[in-house]
């Protein structure tokens, strides 16, 4: 902090008086403006930014933040932006929309900007890997390059033995590249394949399949009038699917027509009921994977952890932490802004862990109470540098020991002496 930080004078009159006879009204609080500060942080080198991502998640990693065995959850995100961003890309899409009088109208919409791509862990919610591309590009291009950042990043530490994905990163020849390199993947496939007929085609029959059930209540209402409702979740595992043609190498798949190919075998997971919702035998969404469905629950409840990376970290990184705010209209400043965002967001989340699960025994905190308990256990709280040393304390504290009478001294701070002993301080005159 003495190397980067300022003092109060430096705070409350900046640290240059350049410009101050043009400048209108009055100095905006900081040492600094925000254009100075913006161009600053964008000359930042793009390799070196992202040596430090990777190797602050190292550290993490060699300090036991995480796991043995580690569960990605890998997602995309629009960084929608304007056309004058300098750099980004385009796609057009359809959207459907509502008119005035109730009918639904589709309609062209061109979106420009970036996509940000993760994989978190889903124990802590850190992000392991973080990529930047255009706003057209397809998920699946970036998987593999995610989950080989992360494993390099978790190496001699931890393993990442198995990854979540959505839709968007379905694609055949890199779900058997993860299968080759003992990766276990859940994935849910699209309504259209092949291997989503053939799976609730099986589950139907009841060919092949294990059932999993699970019951939980929800009560209604209060008092006398209160009621239980009965939800029950019913998933069947499917073994040896033949007909997803594309799960191989490129050269596998372009053979699919020959008649002696012979397609990889995968497994799949069809859920028949959800929290009491019955889809009937042939059920509805359909997960296919690498793992065993002996127990078919264990990968359902793997593709339901998928919404932990949109509500604890993308949500989190664009509400609270501005990801999509980048201080410059770039490609550039955009790519900096988000790798030093999640950079922060990543090493600001593992130093909350510990004192989360002190402070409220194992549960989960979001981000926005955390702040406010921190604020509140340290809103009376001052922080004093001195000759290479530092110190925190309460401010009547430091109030007592600089002699400033106090009218009202809280309780458990004590005397001058009391506070003195208290950190084992020499008293000085």
């Amino acid at each position: 902090m003495q190397l980067v930080g300022f003092n109060a004078q430096q705070v409350r009159q900046g640290i240059c008086q350049r410009g101050a006879t043009t400048r209108q009204g009055e100095r905006l609080p900081g040492p600094i403006g925000p254009d100075t500060l913006a161009k600053n942080i964008t000359k930042w080198n793009l390799r070196d930014l992202e040596a430090v991502f990777n190797g602050a998640i190292r550290a993490l990693a060699k300090a036991g933040v995480f796991g043995k065995q580690v569960t990605g959850i890998a997602d995309g995100t629009d960084l929608e932006t304007t056309e004058r961003y300098t750099g980004c890309g385009q796609v057009t899409r359809m959207v459907r929309i509502e008119d005035k009088r109730g009918k639904v109208h589709e309609i062209e919409v061109t979106v420009y900007g970036w996509k940000v791509l993760l994989l978190i862990d889903a124990a802590t919610k850190i992000p392991l890997a973080v990529n930047v591309g255009p706003i057209q590009e397809h998920e699946a291009l970036w998987t593999r390059a995610l989950v080989t950042q992360a494993r390099l990043n978790l190496q001699g530490e931890a393993r990442l033995h198995k990854v979540i994905f959505d839709t968007g990163f379905l694609d055949g020849t890199t779900l058997w590249w993860l299968d080759q390199h003992a990766v276990t993947f859940v994935v849910p496939a699209k309504a259209n394949m092949a291997v989503t007929a053939d799976a609730r085609a099986q589950a139907a029959a009841g060919e092949a399949i294990t059932v999993g059930r699970r019951v939980h209540t929800r009560r209604h209402g209060q008092g006398r009038k209160a009621w239980t409702e009965r939800l029950e979740t019913e998933v069947v595992g499917v073994t040896g699917l033949t007909t997803y043609d594309q799960y191989g190498t490129p050269e596998h798949a372009c053979q699919a027509n020959r008649r002696d190919f012979q397609a990889h075998p995968i497994n799949a997971v069809v859920v028949r009921q959800w929290q009491g919702k019955d889809y009937g035998p042939g059920g509805t969404t359909v997960l296919v994977t690498n793992a065993p469905v002996d127990q078919p629950l264990r990968p359902f409840d793997d593709d339901d952890d998928r919404s932990l990376i949109e509500n604890c970290c993308i949500k989190e990184a664009k509400q609270q932490w501005d990801l999509g705010h980048p201080p410059q209209k770039t490609e550039r400043a955009v790519r900096v802004h988000v790798l030093f965002t999640l950079l922060m967001f990543a090493l600001a989340t593992a130093y909350r862990l510990q004192g989360e699960r002190e402070a409220t025994g194992g549960e989960p905190v979001g981000w926005q109470r955390w702040r406010r308990q921190l604020l509140e256990q340290t809103r009376d709280h001052v922080i004093v540098f001195a000759q290479g040393y530092y110190g925190i304390f309460h401010l009547a504290e430091y109030s007592l020991l600089v002699g400033v009478k106090l009218k009202d001294v809280p309780p458990g701070i004590g005397t001058r002496q009391d506070v003195l002993a208290k950190y084992r301080l020499t008293k000085h005159r």
